[in-house]
């Protein structure tokens, strides 16, 4: 096949046909290599290559660019811009049909569809859809419903193709549709840019990419303004409530490759006029004044937390002082509790106090602190209400002190109507007191709404540990709150010597203090199994990118040496150094360790790993054969429920998501190892996830319609590939919450076999699995070691190189949160 002849400055060119089969995808890049049927050449398969975020086998599509011609794999067209058109074939035209779009049709309906109609299809479902009766399980009552929703469909089929021609996903374009309705186009045309606020999924450079599509200039107020917003808000993530000025200009240059700040300095001046942005003046070394910029509802949730801290510090409560310690007595003497002295004195100093924090690490006794506590205020006829941040929390809070805890959300009461709690200062809690558990985890949007729900009177107890990982929202409370002097702080620091025979509290408390505990291998030992250590740590390897390169083109180049090269479409062209004299192999200095021969006879991954790595340590999973991965899908199906029961409780959690050992790999791996699909077992992919009946989810976001909220972990109890809907089952104490997923709330979930330590704030879990490799280099803090040991209840299981664990606990995570509510607690 010859490269069609093509002038260097004429229109890109235009290749049609159908999406046969997907050679490579990357879900990070977008990269795509395509096996494509062409219209234009119909007796040949084209190699395509996009990037897209999303390609699907059966897609006909319009592909533009150019004719390239690749060293080792000849031909192919690189596209820079593709178009999905209406579906070409029967095949095509069934996963059209039964791709969601039209409730009532599923993929097996959209089959007898198509077999029945044939070509005209799309015409009966235009001018003759009552006919659809004359198909095999389509009666009256799922006409009608049919009827209802092509009715719908032919009102967004306009919609759909302009998004789509912006390369936006049929999944999204559905959400964009039934959020603006048929004004859909108007308001994208208006500003692209509320896509990203809009729409969840959508974020800035999706939204960007549709404008610039749409003509949109680089440098107009409109994109810097959206940009704006976009920096900001990428900041809240890392937990910061505020950018400076020089921040926001770097910041918006380097997003839109913008060089001339003038024009954004000028929207930035703009927006402080109008009050789009509020400023706060901060004191700073280098200037009198440092400003600060904020969105509206971080700077006034921060100056209200503010205000109401320290109007409840001001206030002292009287009390009989000898009859709250004989209460205290009497109580501890009924439950049978023993209160170390500083246990005891800090339940005589938080009952005085209208606001208290009570912290200490894991073994410290803050549960039979606050059982105490409790109890000595409901003896004191004192209303109490319980209170955490997540669900498991407040499961675990009312197990163990005796009294009714709620999530944080349910306390305060979401209203959909208004769009905010029920609870606040017009109409408060009913209490006397408020306990909160877990106040680490507390953002400044959470803790100003807590706030405002406290009523006159009230006294707030606020109990956590400050050295776990900050909020995954914006701020820092916990700590300003200690940080600042104003709330009385009682720490607790005796471990008790139940707690000290326990080696994940022991471990956990030299991890905080900088030292790298010495945790038994059952590679070395294999009696720790039989013995129930609480902490092993199983030494293996996982293989780095740079060492995946070598092996990958060792492999290749022989193979071509030999004639027979890999079938390889990511295959790059190698680097000058890994070529000597003509086509010989060379191998660069850092692997000239590596036996070639016995790399190329290496029949598994992990044999591979022992050719390259340089030092395998003598408890190696490798000399059994494990990679990293394979030892954690081992201990995950086979090894942990042998020991501790098939019933148990098992998270994985890792420090990133990226990654052969981030969390989006493991769940796959984890997935079809304890979960494949099998005959009868329902399916449903959506967003690029694949979830079964059976899996363990986690729901990645605050829904309030729905009532669950980001952190909450359930199981698919049921999958209807019809309506495209998912029934999940969330624990709720002793009971199961059922709750049911439509299409539109899907891109929500995600697998929950592993997750990140980050998610994993507030919870327990009975064993814990911990990948930890200097492939997550970039995330290893002493905290995130710190608060991922201390989520297991019975046992947890290090997997990695002990050089990323003490990489890890000898790093401080050094990045300060920008918060002023140290200042303005001490103003």
């Amino acid at each position: 096949m010859q490269v069609p002849d093509r002038h260097p400055s004429a229109e890109p060119e235009k290749l049609s046909g159908i999406v046969k089969r997907i050679t490579f995808h990357s879900a990070e890049t977008g990269y795509s290599v395509l096996k494509v049927n062409s219209f234009q050449r119909p007796q040949e398969e084209v190699t395509v290559i996009v990037h897209q975020s999303k390609v699907f086998a059966g897609a006909t599509m319009d592909f533009y660019g150019e004719w390239t011609t690749h060293p080792s794999y000849g031909l192919q067209f690189k596209a820079s811009q593709v178009i999905e058109r209406k579906p070409a074939t029967a095949n095509a035209l069934e996963k059209y049909l039964g791709s969601g779009l039209i409730k009532g049709v599923g993929p097996v309906t959209a089959k007898r569809i198509v077999k029945h109609f044939g070509d005209q299809t799309l015409d009966v479902f235009d001018t003759s859809i009552k006919r659809l009766t004359e198909v095999e399980g389509i009666a009256r009552l799922k006409l009608e419903m049919i009827r209802k929703a092509w009715t719908e469909h032919q009102e967004i089929r306009n919609v759909m193709l302009f998004l789509q021609s912006h390369q936006i996903s049929t999944l999204f374009a559905v959400k964009i549709y039934k959020t603006y309705g048929n004004e859909a186009i108007e308001i994208v045309k208006d500003n692209p840019y509320r896509l990203a606020t809009d729409i969840y999924g959508i974020g800035f450079f999706s939204a960007d990419k549709v404008a610039l599509s749409l003509g949109l200039a680089e440098d107009s107020p409109q994109r810097i303004r959206a940009g704006i917003g976009h920096v900001l808000q990428h900041a809240r993530e890392e937990g910061h409530c505020y950018l400076t000025q020089e921040q926001i200009l770097r910041g918006v240059g380097e997003l839109l490759s913008l060089i001339d700040f003038a024009a954004i300095e000028a929207v930035l001046v703009e927006m402080e006029k109008k009050e789009e942005l509020k400023v706060r003046l901060l004191p700073d070394e280098k200037v009198v004044a440092l400003k600060c910029f904020y969105a509206h509802s971080l700077y006034y949730d921060e100056q209200y937390i503010a205000t109401k801290v320290k109007e409840l510090a001001r206030e002292q409560i009287k009390l009989d002082s000898e009859q709250l310690q004989q209460d205290l007595e009497a109580y501890c003497q009924q439950q049978h509790i023993t209160l170390s002295e500083e246990q005891r004195q800090s339940v005589l100093q938080i009952a005085s106090m209208r606001l208290s924090i009570l912290t200490g690490g894991p073994g410290c006794g803050k549960t039979t602190t606050t059982r105490a506590l409790v109890g000595v205020l409901q003896l004191m006829a004192r209303k109490v209400l319980l209170a955490a941040p997540t669900g498991r929390a407040a499961q675990r809070m009312s197990e163990v002190i005796g009294v009714e805890a709620k999530t944080i959300h349910r306390l305060l009461e979401w209203d959909p109507g208004k769009g905010g709690f029920k609870r606040h200062e017009l109409d408060p809690l009913q209490t006397d007191v408020l306990l909160v558990d877990e106040c680490s985890m507390l953002d400044v949007h959470l803790a100003a709404a807590l706030l405002r729900a406290v009523p006159a009177g009230c006294q707030v107890v606020l109990i956590g540990d400050a050295d776990q990982l900050p909020a995954v929202g914006a701020g820092n409370v916990l700590k300003d709150m200690i940080a600042s002097g104003i709330v009385p702080c009682l720490r607790l620091t005796q471990v008790f010597r139940q707690a000290q025979e326990s080696l994940i509290i022991s471990y956990a408390h030299q991890i905080n203090r900088g030292e790298v505990p010495r945790i038994e291998s059952p590679f070395h030992r294999a009696p720790v199994w039989q013995e129930k250590k609480d902490c092993l740590f199983i030494d293996s390897e996982e293989a780095t990118t740079e060492e995946l390169r070598f092996i990958s083109k060792v492999r290749r180049l022989a193979g071509e040496e030999s004639g027979n090269p890999a079938e390889s479409a990511m295959a790059a062209e190698p680097p000058a150094e890994y070529y000597s004299q003509g086509s010989n192999l060379s191998i660069p200095a850092k692997f000239a360790h590596v036996d070639v021969e016995a790399l190329l006879q290496a029949n598994s991954h992990s044999q591979e790993l022992k050719e390259v790595i340089q030092r395998v340590h003598p408890w190696s999973s490798l000399h059994y054969g494990l990679s990293a991965v394979g030892m954690v899908e081992k201990l995950y199906e086979a090894t942990i429920p042998k020991y501790y029961g098939k019933g148990t409780e098992i998270q994985i959690l890792s420090p990133m998501t990226k990654g052969s050992l981030g969390t989006a790999n493991l769940n796959k791996v984890i997935q079809e190892k304890v979960n494949p699909a099998g005959a009868g077992k329902a399916q449903l992919t959506v967003g690029g996830r694949l979830f079964r009946e059976g899996d363990r989810v986690i729901q990645k976001r605050n829904n309030y319609d729905l009532n669950v909220f980001n952190g909450d972990i359930g199981t698919v109890t049921g999958v209807d590939n019809e309506e495209m809907e998912l029934l999940v089952g969330f624990k709720a104490g002793k009971e199961v919450k059922e709750v049911r997923y439509q299409k539109e709330h899907l891109l929500e979930l995600d697998l929950a076999y592993a997750i990140t330590i980050h998610k994993s704030q507030g919870s327990e879990f009975e064993t814990v699995i911990i990948p930890i490799v200097t492939q997550h280099f970039g995330m290893l803090f002493r905290n995130l070691v710190y608060t991922g040991i201390t989520r297991a209840r019975r046992l947890i299981v290090f997997v990695g190189t002990r050089k990323a664990l003490a990489l890890a606990v000898n790093k401080q995570n050094t990045a300060i949160r920008q918060t002023a509510l140290v200042h303005l607690l001490s103003a």
